[in-house]
């Protein structure tokens, strides 16, 4: 489903029972809630799972410009005001880590937990110019350039080899030009 929030259309999941303890899955840069699937059948049964697509990512919109790491944290808040949600468990992968890293320092009230995995408070300033290169190679090609070497960064070979084959996984990766 799509609910507007913060001036933009969010592409948003909720699974799970209403009564359950929420449960927000926030996805790494590049990826979409698609990245969620594996977890998604464990946490249903026992929360009421959120998932979505940040801005410029998946079915969201994608507004012209930069983004900051603001509006992607009161993107998120926008969407759990939309949903009528005051308090979360939030799950961040990465850039999702980062945005649960501002609402602990902005909005701690709205949250009951917070998991941050492979994250960090700031991107490294050596870090800038391999990543401005991902956006440009994104811009001008497309994702699927990006696809390999972001497997090869995340996995190792033998994790890759065997995930890809025994979980029928495809590399899925949703982010609009």
């Amino acid at each position: 489903m799509k609910l507007k929030a913060n001036d933009i259309e969010i592409n948003c999941e909720v699974l799970g029972e209403k009564d359950a303890p929420v449960v927000v899955l926030s996805h790494s840069l590049g990826s979409s809630l698609a990245m969620w699937n594996p977890q998604i059948e464990a946490l249903e049964s026992h929360f009421r799972v959120i998932r979505y697509d940040m801005r410029g990512h998946g079915g969201s919109d994608t507004p012209h410009g930069a983004y900051t790491l603001e509006q992607l944290g009161e993107d998120a808040v926008g969407l759990l005001d939309a949903l009528h949600i005051q308090v979360v468990q939030w799950v961040g992968l990465s850039i999702g880590g980062m945005i649960g890293q501002y609402l602990a320092l902005n909005y701690a009230d709205r949250l009951r937990s917070l998991v941050l995995c492979d994250t960090s408070a700031a991107i490294a300033e050596e870090a800038q110019a391999m990543r401005q290169q991902r956006i440009e190679i994104a811009r001008e090609q497309g994702m699927e350039p990006l696809v390999g070497p972001t497997l090869d960064r995340w996995f190792t070979p033998a994790f890759l080899s065997m995930a890809l084959e025994r979980l029928r996984l495809t590399p899925l990766i949703f982010v609009k030009a």
